[in-house]
């Protein structure tokens, strides 16, 4: 007989796909290995994980307030600067993340980008895409595409 540890009231149960369960508990073992102050309960582990990815994303909020990830496809992430009111795109070029709107390696939105966990999935080769996010970064691929097209035609 096996006995289940009584569940916390402020503890929900949440399903996880069983690749990224493989992932997470092979990298809460190496941490082990490298940091004996890591978690030592998986469980609390990913706990602690998805809590510093939150954190990341209110600083992300008050750090760059006017930027958001708009989307992305296989080799492109689409980043909206309210600011210039314009979408850029960032995509590798010569091994470096580049700007399109700035023509740059180094610029803001580089660094946001370098923030966001979707930068991750750029290029990366043998691994396939969510087709969620190639769906959505295309829409919006058509949808600067077009952008450019109006004010292009409307300045002629």
């Amino acid at each position: 007989m096996t006995r289940k540890m009584p569940r916390s009231n402020s503890a929900e149960l949440i399903t996880l796909r069983v690749n990224i369960v493989k992932e997470l508990r092979s990298k809460w073992k190496k941490e082990r290995e490298r940091n004996p102050y890591i978690n030592e309960h998986f469980g609390g582990f990913v706990n602690e994980l998805l809590h510093e990815i939150l954190e990341k994303d209110e600083f992300l909020r008050h750090y760059a307030p006017f930027l958001s990830e708009e989307g992305c496809t296989r080799d492109t992430l689409y980043i909206k600067d309210y600011k210039e009111n314009k979408i850029t795109e960032i995509h590798f070029h010569d091994e470096k993340l580049h700007c399109s709107l700035c023509e740059s390696s180094s610029c803001f939105h580089i660094q946001f980008a370098m923030a966001t966990p979707r930068v991750a999935k750029l290029n990366i080769k043998n691994q396939t895409a969510d087709e969620d996010i190639e769906e959505d970064g295309q829409q919006v691929r058509k949808v600067t595409n077009n952008k450019r097209r109006k004010s292009t035609i409307s300045r002629k």
